[in-house]
């Protein structure tokens, strides 16, 4: 067992406000928050939680409703909103999925580039607020530690579905 670990098993009656998991609901939360200032203050014609959508569309790029639903943590029918308004802006188009009809491939539009230009800037002011008065070594180290962390917690969410599947 690594040294960081420890074999001491905690009081299930006492909370820790600084464990693991609090820690980062915490600052999913304030970043959230923070990123819905800046984007406020930046002016963009669209909710924070469309904006969410734009910029995991980006990131994903062409992609089912199901699967951004996944991907955002929200329910699919709550992303069918978020898209409806979007498509009305021009922003998003939908389309039938060649591989099943019944299924929807979103993507985005040419004209979503500028606004995901400006949510990027809100974005980055975000980040700026979260990390003054950090190194860099700091942010690296940290950004490492965080994409281990996701890289195992997607490992034991996929082996949970197969042991679930078979």
């Amino acid at each position: 067992m690594p040294a960081a670990l420890s074999t001491h098993t905690p009081d299930p009656k006492v909370i820790a406000p600084d464990s693991l998991g609090f820690l980062i609901s915490d600052l999913a939360r304030l970043m959230r928050g923070t990123f819905e200032r800046e984007i406020e203050k930046a002016d963009v014609p669209i909710t924070t939680s469309e904006a969410r959508v734009l910029v995991y569309m980006a990131r994903c790029g062409a992609t089912r409703q199901n699967v951004l639903a996944e991907l955002l943590g929200l329910a699919p029918m709550s992303v069918t909103g978020f898209l409806d308004n979007l498509e009305k802006a021009g922003l998003v188009k939908r389309a039938a999925d060649p591989a099943d009809r019944r299924a929807k491939i979103v993507t985005l539009t040419d004209a979503a580039q500028g606004l995901l230009d400006r949510i990027a800037i809100a974005g980055q002011r975000a980040r700026t607020l979260a990390l003054a008065g950090l190194t860099e070594d700091q942010v690296a180290a940290f950004k490492s530690a965080a994409l281990g962390i996701r890289a195992n917690l997607e490992t034991a969410r996929a082996t949970s579905r197969t042991e679930a599947g078979s």
